[in-house]
């Protein structure tokens, strides 16, 4: 297996952070004009479009075990967490949603261990403590604004996220991750069509920004990022690469902040400081490896 260096990993965390953080802020700007179900849709069903080409060609998408697993993450990941995540603003506050997304880590380190996949690292919980701390100092935590509701459907999205990454960990080693993210935007369009058709939503005016933020979300966070993110797993480990989730507040935050006007705080910048400290206690202890070859993320 060959090595990936530290700085090169921690260089491909923020990176990541920073295309998946971006979801939200191009996603805030999509459902002005779209529904967020609907939106969903849209950009599963493009990005498995965009795909298709390059992983139908030779036919090594069609490959049993490869089908059944993009399709089991397109239901975890895109249906059940983000579906569930979407419903429970709905109930409560964003911030009571995002530290419990946070968590998602925490579950990955149990479900890792309970599987033996790896072992029960100290240093490692220890930099998922730290940087649990830096997320409550960015956004805050009331939890007397979170509705029974709102954090049922909180946690049951994040512990399917959760379980997908373990998974992806112990069952996907080896598999191509370009045809796994084709299978598994392509479950996450299928899955989510009852619920539009449940919900009756209106033809859509789509806008000119509603429709280059579909684009961004499409392309980069359900191509590129996702990609990365699975990357990032094999080289790394499930419960280290749960942990990266952990600077995405941080992000949100910058970010909403030049493209929404949101205001932008001191606590964002020592929240980030915080985390990133856990990062490094994280990404110490990963001990990371890439798969046997990057021309692996492609249809080959």
């Amino acid at each position: 297996m060959t090595q990936i260096s530290r700085p090169a990993l921690i260089a491909f965390v923020l990176l990541f952070s920073l295309i998946w953080s971006s979801a939200f802020v191009a996603g805030k700007i999509a459902v002005r004009d779209v529904d967020p179900v609907l939106t969903l849709v849209i950009r599963f069903a493009l990005s498995a479009a965009i795909m298709a080409p390059f992983c139908l060609v030779n036919g090594v998408a069609w490959n049993t075990r490869i089908v059944k697993t993009g399709l089991i993450f397109g239901l975890l990941n895109n249906a059940v967490y983000l579906g569930l995540n979407f419903s429970a603003l709905a109930f409560t506050s964003a911030a009571v949603v995002g530290v419990i997304v946070s968590c998602a880590p925490f579950l990955a380190i149990l479900f890792s261990a309970a599987l033996r996949q790896e072992r029960f690292d100290p240093i490692k919980t220890l930099g998922v403590l730290i940087g649990f701390a830096g997320v409550i100092v960015i956004i805050g935590f009331d939890i007397s604004s979170g509705d029974a509701v709102g954090v049922a459907l909180a946690v049951g999205g994040t512990t399917a996220f959760a379980i997908a990454t373990v998974m992806f960990r112990g069952r996907a080693t080896g598999l191509p991750v370009l045809p796994l993210n084709f299978w598994q935007s392509t479950a996450g369009a299928l899955a989510l069509l009852p619920v539009l058709a449940v919900k009756g939503v209106p033809t859509p005016t789509i806008t000119i920004s509603a429709a280059l933020a579909i684009l961004y979300l499409t392309v980069i966070v359900s191509i590129g990022g996702t990609v990365l993110w699975l990357l990032l797993i094999r080289w790394s480990g499930a419960a280290s690469a749960a942990s990266y989730h952990l600077l995405n507040p941080f992000w949100v935050v910058i970010l909403s902040n030049i493209a929404l006007g949101s205001p932008l705080e001191p606590r964002a910048f020592v929240g980030a400081a915080i985390i990133g400290a856990g990062l490094l206690l994280t990404t110490r202890s990963a001990a990371p490896a890439a798969p046997q070859a990057l021309a692996k993320t492609g249809a080959s």
